[in-house]
């Protein structure tokens, strides 16, 4: 088993922040660790964006946190228009974002590689199918201004996760995890089993909660064509990330739908796992998660025709 893993295990995530703290302060002040306000990193927010095919959420997702971040720093491996909404977002709304190019495959490899070209002291783990509450941007602002900034810090708080559509619940409703840190030379991604995971020395990062959901994660939430596809990627995931084009992509995944489900109608096949997924679910309450944010119904409403 990892090492950290254990450590969680034995001592649970109350005890590793309080290890955390302990560890850390002590060597900064006895000078083993560099203060973090002396690495060079301007004052600011970078977004680390990692990105495959993200149409149906990238617009919503990117805009929710234009009035928080400085910068997006875009991984992208898509070979859908996944690039372009980016590029146009930028124009459009004067948005300052880095969009690398890399092949599809590891995700720890893409946020490794992002971390080679964040600008920024603080680093906003991003997704493309994460939305901001509109809360977020001043809980954050107000929180890092209150923070030591000689200290390393991991910020956690609640995603809402939505599974199947946008009025259901998955299974575990809200995913706690560090969804911003200080960015420091300490750190980098690794994989623990099928995850990615960010490798934070303990005697360098410090924790903080925030106990409130800040932001709903689409976690499986898609289009039923794009629903499909993912579930068809995931079986074939090598062939799919051997393609080049959206073409070649579509070609193959109407091939594996005949195999796999005795039909290439991807909408129908992605209406029916949608259906099966959804029945398992609990419903989304406005009263114990609160509405949904505005951006989100406003483009729902026009993109999908969907109130909420």
């Amino acid at each position: 088993m990892n090492p950290r893993v254990l450590v969680r295990k034995l001592i649970g995530r109350r005890g590793v922040f309080l290890l955390r703290k302990l560890l850390s302060r002590t060597s900064l002040k006895l000078g083993i660790i560099k203060p973090s306000n002396t690495l060079g990193k301007e004052d600011g927010i970078s977004a680390m964006v990692c990105t495959f095919n993200e149409a149906d959420w990238i617009e919503p997702s990117i805009l929710s946190i234009k009035d928080l971040v400085n910068e997006y720093v875009v991984i992208d491996s898509s070979i859908d228009e996944t690039p372009d909404i980016i590029r146009r977002l930028g124009r459009e709304y004067g948005l300052n974002i880095k969009l690398i190019k890399m092949p599809p495959g590891s995700l720890v490899n893409a946020r490794n590689e992002a971390l080679k070209h964040i600008s920024y002291k603080w680093v906003l783990i991003w997704d493309a199918d994460f939305i901001a509450k509109p809360k977020l941007v001043k809980v954050i602002r107000e929180l890092i201004s209150e923070l030591d900034s000689r200290r390393y810090y991991l910020i956690y708080w609640p995603h809402i996760q939505l599974c199947g559509d946008l009025h259901h619940l998955c299974p575990k409703p809200l995913h706690i995890e560090h969804w911003m840190y200080t960015w420091s030379p300490y750190i980098k991604y690794v994989w623990v089993g099928r995850f990615e995971s960010l490798k934070a020395p303990l005697h360098v990062y410090e924790a903080v909660m925030i106990k409130e959901p800040l932001s709903l994660h689409l976690a499986r939430v898609r289009s039923p064509e794009r629903v499909a596809l993912k579930a068809l990627w995931w079986m074939f995931r090598e062939e799919f990330n051997r393609v080049s084009s959206w073409d070649e992509y579509m070609e193959l995944a109407k091939r594996k739908a005949i195999e796999t489900y005795g039909t290439d109608d991807l909408r129908t096949i992605g209406e029916e796992l949608i259906r099966k997924q959804v029945s398992k679910l609990q419903k989304y309450s406005k009263e114990v998660y609160g509405d949904y944010p505005p951006i989100l119904k406003e483009y729902v409403k026009r993109r999908y025709g969907i109130e909420l």
